[in-house]
């Protein structure tokens, strides 16, 4: 009889060993200063707007059971988060934006570094596979996300903590990073849901490890495009 418990337990450890990763730690060790704050929090919306996407391409291939999962993942995200007092998740980047001096006009005027929009281009074509690989794949990034599977906290509470110490910024002007840090324990928590229902043998497993593997690999191209971005303006430059 196929084990299920082992694939979803694979799944939470390949998302701890990616934290581990050179790329990860380089963007994790790559000091916030207010210019380069500003850089992230640019990358920080066109990344938001990407997950979208490859929500979207999953939500259209997936079954109904999962299309209806997905729409209520992307509810908090398109429309309203009780949590924010109503407001979308990509409203909540752009108020955390305005914080560190970045409207919505300089986003939407900005250059995406081109290893990021290499990276987001990676992921919207692998959307377009097979529904299991298109939702693994999209969900995964969830899951690195989340401090539920990784001990030593997610990319959203990472970035607050840098932000903090580096900035000083007080924890609760941060709203997107509070509602992030916890919005994303449960969003992490669709990917076990769905495979429990849908990866019935070993063939379906290794569709879907390879869908993980590859954005992982996407992912590391991400974070390391990111801090390299974020690296281009010296420490010690003036805001």
């Amino acid at each position: 009889m196929y084990n299920i418990d082992a694939l979803i337990e694979r799944v939470k450890t390949m998302a701890r060993e990616h934290h581990q990763c050179a790329e990860v730690q380089y963007l994790f060790a790559t000091r916030f200063t207010p210019a380069r704050a500003r850089c992230w929090t640019v990358h920080q919306a066109y990344f938001v707007r990407n997950r979208r996407d490859c929500w979207a391409l999953a939500m259209g291939q997936a079954p109904l059971d999962v299309k209806r999962d997905i729409w209520l993942h992307e509810q908090d995200e398109l429309i309203s988060d009780p949590r924010a007092g109503g407001a979308d998740h990509y409203t909540l980047t752009t108020k955390e934006a305005k914080l560190l001096g970045v409207t919505e006009s300089d986003i939407e005027q900005a250059e995406v570094h081109p290893f990021v929009a290499a990276a987001f281009e990676a992921w919207l074509h692998l959307g377009k596979r097979d529904w299991i690989e298109s939702f693994a794949a999209v969900s995964m990034v969830e899951a690195i996300n989340s401090n539920l599977i990784v001990p030593s906290g997610g990319f959203s509470y990472q970035s607050r903590e840098r932000l903090i110490a580096d900035l000083g910024i007080p924890r609760e002007s941060l709203t997107n990073r509070n509602i992030h840090v916890e919005a994303d324990k449960e969003h992490a928590l669709l990917l076990e849901k769905v495979l429990r229902r849908h990866v019935k043998n070993r063939a379906a497993e290794e569709i879907v490890l390879a869908a993980l593997k590859r954005t992982l690999v996407i992912d590391r191209a991400y974070r390391a495009g990111l801090a390299f971005a974020m690296n281009q303006t010296p420490e010690n430059q003036a805001a």
